[in-house]
């Protein structure tokens, strides 16, 4: 029976290891790449006035956008209700993902004259009810905002700097978003490739964030030099 060399064997789990990890740690990016690429692949594969229809506003991007961050905001909720550690930050995320999703759902303007983050809403002829919902809603939001990222800011750039998973693909998340908010303001706007672009960013978005709190959930309750 021939000898095993168990120093070669050892190399060679250690090296799987090591690629598990690695693919572990930018799943997130993977999945989130794949499912932005297939949608865009799927809109350049159909002729441009159904691709269109499938972009708009209420189209089925828009939808599955919505669908994840619901998906999120449930899955946050749900956190928040068991009581997981910490309990307290879930509920807050959950709202928060609330806030998000119907953003995306264009509820920020379903119910007013006008979107409720635009000063023209309450310095303008409206509605008092309109102003005094827009005005609730958008206090409350800024709140919860302002004091979420205030208690975990510090354990943010600790995490940032310990290259964290979580904490790196938050700002992976952050420039996918900011990314589709500024082809919409660009001068590209409404052209086929701006349009499948800024919509599947947002889209990507939206799975990166359910990506984090799924695989890394903010590790709020870990230190941020445990290992991946």
């Amino acid at each position: 029976m021939p000898k095993v060399d168990r120093g070669k064997e050892n190399m060679i789990e250690g090296a799987f290891q090591e690629k598990e990890n690695h693919l572990s740690w930018w799943m997130p990016t993977y999945v989130t790449l794949l499912l932005m690429g297939t949608s865009i692949l799927a809109m350049y594969s159909i002729d441009r006035d159904t691709a269109f229809s499938m972009m708009k506003d209420n189209g089925l991007v828009q939808i599955l956008t919505a669908f994840v961050l619901i998906i999120s905001c449930l899955f946050c909720l749900q956190r928040a209700f068991r009581k997981i550690p910490p309990a307290f930050k879930w509920g807050q995320l959950s709202y928060l993902m609330l806030i998000y999703a119907m953003r995306e759902m264009d509820f920020h303007r379903m119910f007013t004259a006008e979107h409720v983050s635009r000063w023209k809403l309450y310095a303008g002829p409206f509605p008092l009810q309109d102003k005094i919902i827009g005005g609730v809603v958008v206090l409350l939001t800024i709140g919860v905002m302002v004091y979420f990222i205030g208690s975990n800011f510090r354990y943010f750039l600790k995490s940032l700097k310990a290259m964290q998973s979580w904490a790196v693909h938050v700002i992976i998340w952050a420039v996918l978003l900011a990314g589709s908010q500024m082809l919409d303001k660009s001068r590209w706007h409404g052209l086929f490739f701006e349009v499948a672009l800024e919509e599947n960013m947002e889209f990507g978005a939206a799975i990166m964030i359910f990506m984090v709190f799924l695989k890394y959930p903010l590790g709020l309750s870990r230190s941020p030099t445990q290992s991946q």
